[in-house]
Order: C-alpha cells, then sequence, then structure tokens
C-alpha cells in the first residue's frame, strides 16, 4: 500500500460519525439540551446512566468513570475496542490490507514533490498527536504503580497532579510513567482536572520493580510534537508566581514545596513556553541545567527576551525572573 493510500484511509478515518460508532459498540446515549452533548453509561464501564458523553460538534468524547477522554473517531475507536492507531483505522474504513509498519517517504527532491513532502510530514505529525491521544486514554492511577514508586526512589512523596499517570507493561512495551504536554483543566480555585484534548505525552521507561527508568537511548521519549505547551504539574496561585523546569521530577519538587510548576521536558521547548505564561505573574523561576554546548542557557535566554518583550500596562511591574542553576 502506497503512503498516499495510507494517508486517504486515515482521512476516511477521521471523517466517521463518532455518534453512531459509539452506538455500534453498543452505547445507548441521549440528548442532553444544555449542551448539546449526548450522554449515558459507558460502553467499557458500563457505568452509570450520564458518565459517558460525546460532543459531535467539537468532536470530543469523555468517561468520567475510567477517567478517559480524547478528541476524534479515532481515538474513540481505540478506547472502545483497545486497539491501536493502526488497528482503529482498520476498523474504521473496514481495510484488511493494512501493515503496522512505516511507508517510505517520496524521495524527488524537485519543487513540487517538496511541497507533497510537507504535506506528509503535516499528516504523520497529525498520527502521532492521535497515537498520544489514544496512549493518554489507557493510563491508570499512579498510586500502588510501578510510576509511584519510581517517584519515591526520586524522593518526591506528595500527590500526584492529574497530568500524570501510569501505563502498564504491554507486550514489548516496558511500564511507563506518562506525563501530559496541556495546560491544566481547572476546576476549582486550586484543583484541576486530566485533561482530555492530549496531542503529546512523555514517556518515562520503567524497570519491572519500578525504583529507576530504563537507561538507553529511548529510555525517555517524546510521541506527537508538544506545541508550546507544559506539563503542568501545579496551578499559579494566589503567589502569582511560576516555577519552569526541564524535567517532571524537578517540577514536582518545586510542587511539594508548595509552588506553582510547569516542565517543559527538554531545553528547546523551553522558549516557546512564553505564549502560554500570563501576563499577570509577578515572578518566575527558571532552572537552569549547565551543559558543555551551552543550548539550556541559550533557551533560558530566548524565553527571558521573549517574556521581557511583551508590553507592560500603567501601573504594573514586570515580571521577575530568576534563574536557578538545577543540581542534577
Amino acid at each position: 500500500m502506497s503512503r498516499d493510500e495510507w494517508n486517504a484511509l486515515v482521512e476516511q478515518a477521521r471523517a466517521s460519525d463518532m455518534l453512531k460508532l459509539a452506538q455500534a459498540h453498543g452505547a445507548k446515549l441521549s440528548k442532553y439540551t444544555k449542551t448539546g452533548e449526548y450522554v449515558g453509561a459507558c460502553p467499557v464501564c458500563g457505568t452509570g446512566q450520564d458518565r459517558f458523553s460525546i460532543n459531535s460538534k467539537k468532536k470530543f468524547f469523555n468517561c468520567r468513570v475510567c477517567g478517559v477522554g480524547g478528541k476524534g473517531p479515532v481515538n474513540l475507536e481505540m478506547f472502545l475496542s483497545g486497539c491501536d492507531f493502526v488497528e482503529a483505522v482498520k476498523r474504521l474504513t473496514g481495510t484488511i490490507s493494512l501493515s503496522g509498519k512505516r511507508l517510505p517517504t517520496a524521495r524527488a527532491a524537485d519543487p513540487e514533490t517538496a511541497t507533497a513532502h510537507e504535506r506528509e510530514r503535516e499528516r504523520d505529525e497529525a498520527e502521532q498527536h492521535e497515537v498520544a491521544g489514544w496512549l493518554w486514554a489507557q493510563r491508570q492511577p499512579v498510586p500502588g504503580s510501578p510510576a509511584e514508586r519510581y517517584l519515591r526512589a526520586r524522593g518526591y512523596v506528595g500527590t500526584t497532579p492529574p497530568t500524570i499517570g501510569y501505563l502498564p507493561a504491554r507486550g514489548e512495551h516496558p511500564h511507563a510513567m506518562i506525563s501530559a504536554f496541556a495546560l491544566p483543566n481547572e476546576l476549582d480555585p486550586g484543583e484541576f482536572d486530566a485533561p482530555l484534548d492530549v496531542q503529546s505525552v512523555h514517556l518515562t521507561k520503567l524497570l519491572p520493580d519500578g525504583c529507576d527508568r530504563i537507561r538507553e537511548k529511548q529510555g525517555k521519549i517524546i510521541v506527537g510534537r508538544p506545541l508550546g505547551m507544559p506539563i503542568a504539574i501545579s496551578l499559579i496561585t494566589d503567589g502569582l508566581s511560576l516555577a519552569i523546569t526541564e524535567g517532571v521530577e524537578d517540577a514536582l519538587a518545586y510542587r511539594a514545596a508548595g509552588f506553582a510548576a510547569w516542565a517543559a521536558d527538554s531545553a528547546p521547548f523551553i522558549p516557546a513556553l512564553a505564549e502560554h505564561i500570563p501576563n499577570y505573574l509577578t515572578t518566575i523561576i527558571i532552572e537552569q541545567h549547565v551543559d558543555a554546548n551551552q543550548k539550556a542557557q541559550k533557551a533560558v535566554a530566548r524565553l527571558q527576551a521573549l517574556l521581557r518583550e511583551r508590553p507592560v500596562r500603567e501601573k504594573e511591574r514586570p515580571i521577575e525572573i530568576i534563574i536557578r542553576e538545577a543540581t542534577q
């Protein structure tokens, strides 16, 4: 099967009717007039009469009991069937000849083909975002899992935020801690829920006992481009300050100390956070790793420059930026 044929199948799958899809899996849904959503018992857990919902217009689905939500019919099929991205496309399009192997990219270099290559890259990126959403939908609670043992071994003993979950081992894939790149879904002052529209996740692959991560080249990976989103570890409170770190573990340490904290995952993602940092903050603390090629220092300097370029309104003070050298 050619790449163009595969891309056409993916687009066909994404155009599927989510309501009919849920009904095909046995969901009995009624329209809730206040929101326009369709609600009913979840086809997966079978709990309640209104715990599962589909918003056909926005293409969102959510089960408040399973703690799983996402966007689009492909993610919905993956949730309802427990299958992966390729299998979901097969099911939604009635195709039986797909394989899970990556298809070759075009080799020509003339301007017309280069444009086609850009489109292919966009489709690949969209596919990765859907895979990230599916992985997030498969997460389980951290308490009692190898992910909790990993965090305890790193010195963190507090509660885990709803942007962090646990993925059990499956086939050749080991246990993993999964973190979502997404803005907080604030419910009440000081409380936030698991994000629904997750398009990028970070995976920390764990050893079976969870006491340490797998230390290899692919021991930590990102699925889907973060698009400037942070891994939000805690909410910004009345203190109007925010700590920004590279790693999730460092951000959790700030959370334990009572700070609002975001993790960027790695230095190159730090400057893009400027787009989502609120103007009303008074103080930003940025943890900076010192490396030989100054990659981290340059990223932090770029974030500083972007923040200082913002216009300051009358009677407002510029954001105080504090740089702290990371201890690890």
